[in-house]
């Protein structure tokens, strides 16, 4: 993830609360829905804010329909209601902004953790090509210190492809630590998603590399 994403994620969040709380002058509001259409991580969130509220509304609707009955058979005053009327999507915005940040967080300090756990070791050189080993040393070092991500995660997704390949090929070696690069870096990027489709593969694919098996494992639990 660049340096900038952690700061578009939270500006993010303050244009969705101030759009679905109607907060938003007429141009802003049309720039934002416009934004929508070509910015998917602004979709998503929107997306997941706007389904939490849908869920939130349901279950705050039966509460306030409970609310103002007790209130009128208590003949309390017909002001009080408005207070809570809108209370669910609110605590529902608070609670989805919130989740959200933890998990990208969480989810981006995982990858830090597991980021060096195995380094291109120059025990495995061999009779490779430096080149070859020259550009995995600059794509792994580069995931290690969490850094020109959205490159890196292109080149590995191509390399990952490569060295599945039934036919042998100078990255048929590195693949497993080509895989675990490239999951490691899809959690850097907040994809936890792409991030189990490549460990799982990679569970099926090398059951008998025991120590990347077993963190492989571990991995996938606290996904």
């Amino acid at each position: 993830m660049n340096s900038n994403k952690d700061d578009i994620l939270h500006e993010n969040e303050e244009r969705i609360s101030r759009y679905l709380h109607g907060e938003m002058t007429p141009d802003e509001e049309a720039l934002f829905e416009n934004d929508l259409q070509s910015d998917e991580t602004l979709r998503n969130q929107t997306e997941a804010i706007a389904r939490t509220i849908k869920v939130m509304n349901a279950i705050g609707s039966e509460h306030d329909r409970k609310l103002v009955e007790e209130m009128r058979d208590s003949s309390m005053k017909k002001t009080r209601p408005t207070r809570w009327l809108s209370i669910a999507a609110s605590f529902a915005l608070l609670i989805t902004v919130g989740y959200y940040t933890y998990d990208y967080s969480s989810t981006v300090s995982l990858g830090k953790e597991y980021a060096t756990a195995f380094p291109l070791s120059t025990e495995i050189r061999g009779e490779e090509d430096d080149e070859v080993l020259d550009k995995l040393t600059v794509l792994f070092d580069n995931v290690a210190n969490n850094r020109d991500i959205d490159n890196t995660i292109e080149q590995l997704e191509v390399l990952w492809q490569q060295s599945q390949s039934d036919t042998y090929n100078e990255y048929t070696t590195y693949a497993p630590y080509i895989g675990w690069n490239l999951a490691i870096a899809y959690l850097l990027d907040y994809d936890k998603k792409e991030a189990k489709v490549v460990l799982e593969q990679m569970e099926q694919v090398y059951p008998s590399i025991t120590e990347m098996r077993e963190q492989i494992e571990k991995l996938l639990k606290r996904l």
